[in-house]
């Protein structure tokens, strides 16, 4: 494809700050729908070298974060067909894309015409990105990245301050092979999307697919549609592509069942994916862009803007399954009714923040206590208040120091004591606590507002 360098892209956004994804799948949640959490679990390995980090779910998959990648997932294998890891299922040569479609990638794409000719920016553009872990057991490993979105040649989207748009990321790997991902697209203003160009959360790009025929399943928590395409039948034209269907659960997802040879499948495992629509932009449609070939398979939610669009930071969650069992126009709606009904479980830790009383006279004392749930054993986790005034102006910052959670633990204290200062100003005063992973990722945050009269 040729780089398309229309003149605004200096304006455009990226993804920032992801994360507060969680909690464990309890056994009454798992029991809620098999293909969603069902099979046996067992151990997960990690190890790291200089570029990232390497997980591999003994029998199930193995997969590799690559921080000279953005992070994303450079390398991943089929353990259950393939447990010599003979062939890798990413390929990092997609035509004139380059490096920027690896398994999963959140990105930008323009094309005037709608043609496979346009230009593509991707977190997967980023050579130096972050990736950290921040819970590792035998049930659940948790991962966080960092990255910016840029094209191959290194040119960085940027908001309309000029700031840089990142994307984080938290990557919650269940050893059944469910995945929990939490992404926010964050920027210091806002950007503007200009017209024309698509925007792609959370896209998957895999090398194998069909055949002949590749076969794709779009559903709600209520309806399932059958999409059939071929590399024939393909076309890069926004509005041919099937549109999502509305739900009251405000989900959607899509699911690709490789493993059913009989629809030309390269009978490996299938895959769900699963998206909450009330987290993503507002906007009035959601398409899937399902692409088949015998050298490999795309899918994902994708929307095209017919005018300007004003973005700003913004977080949104999926959910992942790799599975084995056989997936059908039924049972996919089953794993869909699963992700809406673990919505609290996104979140690695709950907080409050509270003060004895919401009115004040200068001179009376306060204090201001803090509370919290840690959904997971997590380890690094820093913590900062803050008290701003109706203006925004900060007045206040306290710090405290970094601390490892375990899961299930609950916690209650006092943060601040102190008196209303004689020379404070009448007014509101917005009181916040917030938590933060290891890479500043906040992960959990609250607020109060008080009144000094």
């Amino acid at each position: 494809m040729s780089a398309m360098r229309p003149k605004f892209i200096s304006i455009l956004f990226i993804l920032e700050f992801l994360i507060i994804l969680s909690s464990v799948l309890h056994p009454s949640a798992i029991a809620y729908i098999s293909i969603a959490c069902s099979e046996e679990t067992s151990s997960i390995i990690v190890t790291r070298d200089d570029h990232g980090i390497n997980v591999t779910l003994p029998d199930k998959l193995e997969f590799y974060f690559n921080a000279s990648n953005g992070g994303e997932i450079t390398e991943y294998y089929d353990l259950h067909v393939d447990p010599l890891r003979r062939r890798n299922l990413v390929d990092l040569s997609l035509g004139c894309y380059h490096n920027l479609l690896p398994l999963f990638a959140t990105m930008f794409y323009y094309s005037p015409s709608d043609s496979p000719t346009g230009f593509l920016i991707s977190t997967a553009g980023d050579p130096v990105a972050t990736v950290e872990m921040m819970a590792n057991t035998s049930q659940y490993l948790i991962l966080q990245t960092s990255s910016r979105i840029m094209s191959h040649d290194g040119l960085i989207a940027r908001d309309a301050g000029g700031n840089v748009i990142r994307v984080n990321s938290t990557w919650i790997i269940y050893s059944n092979a469910s995945i929990f991902v939490e992404r926010t697209l964050s920027m210091g203003s806002y950007a503007t999307v200009p017209p024309l160009w698509r925007w792609y959360p959370f896209y998957l790009t895999r090398v194998l697919g069909f055949d002949y025929n590749g076969t794709f399943y779009m559903f709600n928590t209520t309806v399932t549609q059958t999409f059939v395409t071929n590399k024939d039948e393909y076309t890069w034209r926004y509005l041919d592509l099937p549109q999502f269907l509305n739900d009251t659960n405000s989900v959607f997802g899509v699911a690709v069942p490789f493993a059913n040879t009989s629809i030309g499948g390269d009978g490996t495992h299938n895959f769900l994916l699963a998206y909450k629509y009330s987290d993503l932009i507002n906007v009035n449609e959601w398409r899937s862009d399902n692409f088949n070939q015998a050298s490999a398979t795309e899918t994902g939610a994708v929307h095209k803007f017919s005018e300007a669009f004003n973005i700003s930071t913004h977080t949104y969650h999926m959910m992942m399954r790799f599975t084995h069992q056989p997936i059908d126009e039924n049972n996919v709606r089953d794993f869909l009714k699963f992700f809406a009904s673990v919505t609290r479980k996104y979140y690695l830790m709950e907080i409050n923040v509270k003060t004895d009383k919401s009115v004040y006279n200068r001179g009376d004392s306060y204090a201001i206590y803090g509370s919290g749930l840690s959904y997971y054993n997590l380890t690094g986790v820093s913590s900062k208040l803050t008290v701003k005034d109706s203006l925004g102006t900060v007045i206040l910052t306290k710090y405290y120091r970094p601390s490892d959670l375990i899961e299930g633990h609950a916690f209650n204290r006092t943060l601040r004591r102190g008196t209303v200062s004689q020379g404070s100003k009448t007014g509101n005063y917005t009181i916040t606590l917030q938590t933060y992973s290891s890479l500043g990722i906040i992960i959990a945050s609250d607020s109060q507002t008080i009144q000094v009269i």
